[in-house]
């Protein structure tokens, strides 16, 4: 008996727990209305706004659309639609929908009476956006047109409130409102997915694993929160609820199916959009900016959450691996479809930075006392555009870092910035779009090598380079046989090889095997368009020690002969912005020919810039190179159509080349050179050797042996210095420092083999068996370090 009335009294408890967190959501929604109201877009140009209502005509349509709005019914658009003719559509609707939106902020701040043909309005072209065939709708109907038909619901709330209410109204503004809703319910219905959360819209699935649905496309462009409002529906603010927290997190190639979302941020400290693609200043930020601004406008409510260790892990490390694409105020090309769009010369913050601000004024408390400091500490340092964070170890903020998910090594310090930018088939390129963003991201991915010192000396020159000579890159020449592309996935590499190795500070290996393909056709059979920019192969690798940059091909080959154009590699390709000349070791000669060779047969020479970086060949690989210095025509409209609308673009660019000539026939062809990247000249003699440079390693060391730097392509090859000979058991980029009685192991998996646990090194008779990093971060480099005491004591017992 006893257990029955405890049973019972236990039921009773739970359920007036769930009536009165109900009834708690419930009081809370018209505290969510109430917010919206106030904080609507709120924005209109009055005289517009009654140009406008003279448009308006008494049927409710705009007389300056009534011709495209005929051309609809003739050709059935509505029936039957071409993808052209549906994105024309979008665009038009998109613009009539901005302009009932305006209307509806001013009919509210003017308090001028809604006239009827204003309801009639919302209802014709309401009806042809619901009426619209599902193919190819993507911006209009799920971010612009929900989010206007949100802007209209708040601002015209008054009578909003009177038909939800029940008080009599005609039934052309209950329509209306219905409309309305569904307009705004397209924000969670658009565009399908062809699964089956198109018959469940509310659902946390929905918002999962589908690029048009995760990241910026999720959170920062749909009115997700406000449609629940709008909707005064609980359950779709609990999904909105547990989809901006959860997204707070990050993704690695080894995660892609598990992690929450599959873009986003990155377990590296970058970040992916629109799929495997580093597009780190956009997509990542939007919409992690937006589940904040979510949390943040849950605050007070049942829905309220606190951010969990690892939403706050994800920021930081975001916050710290990122900053190293950004350099002075300046972002470098190829991280974005608009790197061709002239920048102004104008500095800005990091992207991230009001990301950053709204971290530490409304989530303070999800952090240590430590991280508040450190977060504070970057947003000054951001304020200031220039993030050095001196004070933080080596690869947080500053030094080396290899970008495991994106095949990008990175070295950042206070004087230089150098970016190498590699493919893999695990990652994705940079994508393209003709006739509205960048045309031509046919290379970006081939290991474009960025060195810069002032953070914009490509972007000086964006409008007018040769795109088959971007620096690093080896490539057929052939710029003027281009077409523009649109392609959503960019290039990547055939092969699954791309790894980079550092302790973090200012030594540091990456490599890459390098053939083009086109990333969709990983999944499917895809046309070749620009058949120029295929059918090279080389095996590439770069080699940072000290303020010295090593770059060694080898395997060079042209597998299309056939094709028009020489295999070059690029060793630079940027501003010209001082004077050019040689260095011999002991003296400056002066340059006297803007084109011409730099010979190093018989002697070392470097080509110099002044105020930039210094270059040289080594000669047993690459003895001549050609250079250029001058003046070229600017094209921007054929980098980029939004160029268009830029004013002050400048005619021409000077630009600084130097680069290698394979010719037309090379096969298993090799090349080598060196940057100096420190103040002043180089020394005399090369601080470094090259161990081997073939398809199986490529291998560099310091004359001193402290620094051995080594991409090792397979198993069980071998690199001999001195009396050491060192052997690897999987394929991988290799570090070793010496340095105040220890050695410092520093490799990276090549391959992102999961089922590799260890990496085996044997190191001067010993070996040294390094633990891999597991689960989101395989392919990060493991670092290990052994005193030098340990292989004297193995060696006496050897």
């Amino acid at each position: 008996m006893f257990m029955k009335i405890l049973y019972k009294s236990i039921l009773w408890i739970l359920l007036f727990q769930v009536t009165t967190a109900q009834a708690s959501k419930e009081e809370a929604m018209q505290r969510l209305r109430t917010y919206y109201i106030e904080h609507i877009d709120k924005s209109y140009h009055q005289t517009s706004c009654v140009e406008y209502l003279d448009k308006l005509d008494t049927s409710g349509a705009f007389v300056d659309g009534v011709d495209y709005e005929q051309e609809i019914v003739a050709k059935k658009l509505l029936e039957k639609v071409s993808f052209d003719d549906q994105q024309k559509l979008g665009f038009y609707l998109t613009d009539i929908w901005g302009r009932l939106g305006d209307l509806a902020a001013y009919f509210r701040k003017s308090g001028v009476e809604i006239p009827e043909r204003y309801w009639k309005a919302i209802l014709h072209y309401g009806t042809i956006e619901l009426k619209r065939q599902p193919n190819d709708r993507f911006h209009a109907s799920c971010f612009a047109i929900p989010k206007a038909a949100c802007k209209v619901y708040f601002n015209l709330w008054k009578c909003m409130e009177q038909i939800e209410s029940g008080c009599e109204v005609t039934v052309l503004e209950k329509e209306a409102h219905d409309i309305l809703r569904r307009l705004a319910m397209q924000s969670w219905t658009q565009p399908l997915r062809n699964d089956a959360t198109d018959c469940n819209v509310v659902s946390v699935e929905r918002f999962r694993h589908h690029v048009w649905w995760v990241g910026g496309n999720a959170l920062a462009y749909r009115p997700l929160l406000e449609t629940a409002v709008l909707m005064d529906s609980i359950p779709m603010v609990d999904v909105v609820a547990e989809v901006a927290q959860k997204s707070l997190s990050y993704v690695s190639q080894n995660t892609y199916t598990e992690a929450f979302w599959n873009e986003g941020f990155t377990a590296d400290g970058a970040g992916w959009g629109h799929g495997m693609q580093a597009l780190v200043w956009g997509y990542p930020i939007h919409g992690a900016s937006s589940a904040l601004n979510i949390l943040k406008v849950l605050r007070g409510t049942p829905w309220a959450t606190v951010l969990t260790r690892d939403n706050a892990l994800a920021l930081l490390n975001f916050y710290r691996g990122s900053n190293f694409y950004y350099y002075k105020g300046y972002i470098p090309p190829c991280l974005d479809r608009y790197s061709m769009v002239y920048y102004d010369k104008q500095h800005q913050p990091i992207p991230y930075y009001n990301m950053l601000k709204a971290t530490i004024n409304n989530w303070s408390d999800s952090f240590t006392q430590e991280e508040q400091q450190e977060l504070k500490t970057l947003l000054r340092e951001a304020g200031r555009e220039s993030i050095c964070m001196t004070n933080y170890p080596a690869g947080m903020y500053h030094g080396c870092r290899w970008f495991f998910n994106n095949d990008d090594f990175i070295k950042k310090t206070p004087r230089y910035h150098i970016m190498v930018n590699m493919a893999s088939v695990r990652c994705d390129g940079l994508e393209s779009a003709s006739n509205f963003a960048d045309e031509f991201n046919i290379f970006t991915n081939d290991g474009v090598t960025l060195m810069q010192r002032n953070g914009d000396e490509h972007r000086k020159i964006i409008g007018a380079m040769d795109f088959t000579a971007l620096p690093g890159i080896t490539a057929r020449e052939g710029m003027e046989r281009l077409k523009p592309i649109t392609n959503w996935r960019g290039f990547c590499s055939k092969y699954n090889f791309a790894a980079g190795a550092t302790s973090g500070k200012g030594n540091g290996v990456a490599a890459f095997i390098f053939e083009k393909m086109n990333a969709t056709s990983k999944e499917k059979d895809v046309p070749e368009i620009n058949p120029t920019a295929f059918g090279i192969k080389a095996y590439k690798s770069y080699f940072f020690l000290g303020d010295y940059m090593v770059a060694l091909g080898a395997g060079v080959t042209n597998l299309r002969p056939e094709l028009e154009g020489n295999i070059r590699t690029t060793i630079e390709q940027t501003a010209l912005q001082n004077e050019v000349f040689l260095f011999d070791g002991k003296k400056r000669l002066n340059l006297v020919e803007k084109q011409g060779l730099l010979d190093c047969k018989r002697k070392p020479l470097w080509m110099i810039q002044n105020n930039g970086f210094a270059y040289t060949l080594l000669p047993q690989y690459s003895p001549i190179a050609s250079y250029s210095m001058e003046i070229k025509p600017n094209d921007w409209l054929k980098r980029n159509l939004t160029n268009k609308g830029k004013s002050n673009l400048p005619d021409s660019a000077a630009i600084f080349r130097l680069w290698l000539d394979h010719g037309r026939s090379v096969q298993n062809g090799n090349y080598g050179y060196a940057v100096y990247c420190g103040e002043g000249v180089p020394n005399n003699k090369m601080p470094f050797t090259v161990l081997r440079n073939d398809t199986l390693v490529q291998a560099v060391a310091s004359m001193d042996s402290k620094i051995i730097a080594a991409s090792f392509y397979c198993a069980g090859e071998n690199i001999k210095i001195g009396k050491k000979e060192i052997t690897v058991s999987e394929p991988c980029t290799l570090l070793i420092e010496q340095e105040e009685g220890e050695i410092i192991f520093s490799v990276a998996d090549a391959r992102m083999d999961k089922t590799v646990k260890q990496i085996v090194i044997n190191y001067d008779k010993q070996r040294v068996v390094v633990d891999m990093p597991q689960k989101e971060r395989i392919g990060a480099v493991a670092v290990c370090k052994k005193t030098i005491e340990f292989f004297r004591k193995k060696q006496e017992r050897y």
